[in-house]
């Protein structure tokens, strides 16, 4: 981290210092699949997804979002690793998830909805640590209610 090197924050036209945290996620390299999600042209900044959010925007502490919207904002996925003991078993199904995505855009709060119960934990381990845009509603960024949906699929040869 000490050898990272960042541009100058300029402000009316001289740079200045400024701090910043940065999060650090940790897991146990056998354990994970990192991947970057796809770059696209999604804009951070989508449209109310209901009349009600528009009109309540100026209250407006949370968000219900489609999961394609949400996918949409997907910044940093983690593949979840198939558990020995499920593949062995053949078991495989989609583990839908409730998350709650924060203004900054980090899983604050991950529910299970349904799903096979031998593949829920490494569905969740992966997607808690998943990064998204924030989205904007009305140019401010809001908290995200969503699903997510997470397929185990056995690859037979």
């Amino acid at each position: 981290m000490k050898k990272w090197k960042f541009k100058s924050f300029i402000k009316n036209g001289k740079a200045v210092k400024v701090s910043t945290k940065i999060p650090f996620d940790f897991a146990f390299s056998d354990k994970i699949k990192d991947e970057k999600a796809p770059k696209g042209d999604n804009a951070a900044a989508l449209p109310a997804t209901t009349a009600d959010d528009a009109a309540s925007a100026g209250s407006a502490k949370r968000v219900r979002v489609s999961q394609g919207v949400s996918q949409g904002l997907l910044i940093h996925r983690v593949q979840p690793v198939y558990p020995p003991e499920a593949k062995s078993a053949g078991i495989q199904g989609t583990v839908v998830l409730h998350a709650r995505i924060s203004k900054e855009g980090r899983i604050v709060d991950l529910k299970l909805v349904s799903g096979p119960k031998e593949l829920a934990p490494a569905a969740i381990g992966a997607v808690q640590q998943w990064r998204y845009r924030p989205y904007l509603l009305l140019g401010e960024p809001v908290e995200v209610d969503t699903e997510v949906l997470v397929n185990f699929q056995l690859r037979y040869r």
